[in-house]
């Protein structure tokens, strides 16, 4: 049994219907919670619209790889193009923890390394797990969202994904 958890961001087309659809084909895939829907400011740019982000734990029977391969399947079918360093895009869905594991390949890293600089990363992650550890420094969740650098907007919708 794998447990995970994922960040989504849409910032072209429809944005909240792009993390819902995206959330309903992580469901197929196991037993999910997802957290609210945040508006955020761009990270790494400032030259295209905000993204709507949000986190999803999933528990699976796929190993952590399969698990990368649906998800990045489920990119795809979206119609997510890879083209540019932190460009717009229809959908990206991150790989942000799971089970304690540290795991590193040229397509794969776990925890993601930006984790912790990120807060449209931490502030949906901390609602759906405040207690949960980064593996690498050991820091809890709500730890590593106290002490972010990261000065970008982000703001709570009011919507959830379900």
């Amino acid at each position: 049994m794998t447990h995970a958890y994922l960040s989504l961001g849409s910032n072209i087309k429809k944005r909240e219907i792009n993390l819902q659809l995206a959330f309903e084909e992580i469901s197929k895939l196991g037993k999910t919670i997802g957290s609210h829907i945040y508006k955020t400011e761009p990270w790494g740019r400032d030259d295209i619209p905000d993204f709507l982000n949000a986190c999803v734990y999933i528990e699976t029977e796929l190993d952590i790889k399969k698990l990368f391969k649906k998800l990045s399947s489920i990119e795809d079918k979206m119609g997510r193009k890879r083209e540019e360093k932190w460009g717009s895009r229809i959908i990206d869905i991150d790989l942000l923890l799971s089970d304690q594991l540290i795991f590193f390949s040229t397509n794969l890293t776990i925890p993601h390394p930006h984790l912790h600089q990120r807060n449209f990363y931490l502030k949906p992650l901390s609602e759906i797990t405040k207690e949960e550890t980064e593996p690498l420094t050991g820091k809890k969740i709500k730890t590593l969202l106290a002490g972010c650098p990261d000065k970008k907007g982000v703001w709570k919708t009011g919507n959830t994904l379900q």
